[in-house]
């Protein structure tokens, strides 16, 4: 399956392949591609190869063929950890510094890259007002000081630090209670429009990748088996594993829908 796209793609991934010892082929010639300001989902059960896919793109794993070109330039070719720094990445359970305040964990890649302190300062603040937390409440606060959403809105605001064009998830969302988790969904997306990054996010959430992404590549067995917006795989699912991923979110709406009807 080649990767739909344009050569003004912020991510273009071509026949990625993931071999291990013994035979394991994890991902295997998997394409995709992302544009500024599009937000592709990547779903799949667990042993997908979904996680596989987004830690080659910014070689936490290194992929054993296939071409990821970011920026128009292979990253094979850049230094893995100068890629880490101007690709954004928010992990479940927010993966924050526990002994840094909100302010020092925002500022980590800022103070990497020899950021003066005034200009970093301004940063933080900046951030902190776009994921709608309070700069003179919580640049001061622990993480253990605040509630999972608002760890989690540290971790995108730290994420964001240095205007990355493209954003990783790694189910950055699934930690959090259904409330606090719709909230942060719908900011987050607010946010991408109005800052146009591009961003891969893995879930194993059909729904939450239905309500958020632009675009699904549904994995199995290291393998996409489709790629599409919401609306093409609702209504024209290309593999009987895609139909049965969409069976617990459509059961779901039904059974709402069946609740709002009743007396």
């Amino acid at each position: 399956m080649s990767a739909a796209g344009n050569g003004n793609d912020v991510l273009r991934v071509e026949g990625l392949t993931k071999r291990y010892p013994g035979g394991v082929i994890a991902a295997d010639a998997v394409s995709l591609s992302v544009a500024a300001g599009e937000l592709v989902a990547i779903v799949g059960e667990s042993g997908s190869g979904k996680t596989t896919t987004l830690k080659a793109i910014n070689r936490l794993i290194e992929p054993s063929d296939g071409t990821i070109c970011f920026q128009g330039r292979d990253v094979m070719a850049i230094d893995a950890h100068d890629l880490r720094r101007e690709i954004g990445w928010v992990m479940q359970g927010d993966g924050l510094f526990p002994h840094f305040t909100a302010s020092q964990n925002i500022a980590v890649t800022p103070r990497l890259l020899g950021w003066d302190k005034p200009r970093i300062a301004a940063r933080v603040d900046e951030l902190l007002e776009l994921v709608r937390l309070d700069p003179d409440d919580f640049r001061d606060r622990f993480p253990h000081q605040v509630s999972g959403g608002q760890r989690q809105r540290i971790a995108i605001a730290r994420a964001l630090a240095v205007e990355p064009p493209l954003l990783l998830l790694d189910e950055a969302f699934s930690a959090l209670d259904p409330v606090t988790r719709a909230g942060l969904q719908e900011d987050f997306v607010a946010l991408q429009h109005r800052l146009q990054f591009a961003a891969v996010m893995v879930t194993h959430d059909m729904a939450e990748a239905l309500l958020l992404a632009d675009r699904i590549m549904v994995m199995k067995d290291g393998r996409a088996v489709q790629t599409g917006t919401p609306s093409d795989l609702v209504n024209r699912p290309a593999d009987p594993y895609v139909t049965e991923l969409l069976a617990a979110p459509a059961r779901q709406a039904r059974a709402v829908a069946a609740l709002e009807r009743a007396p």
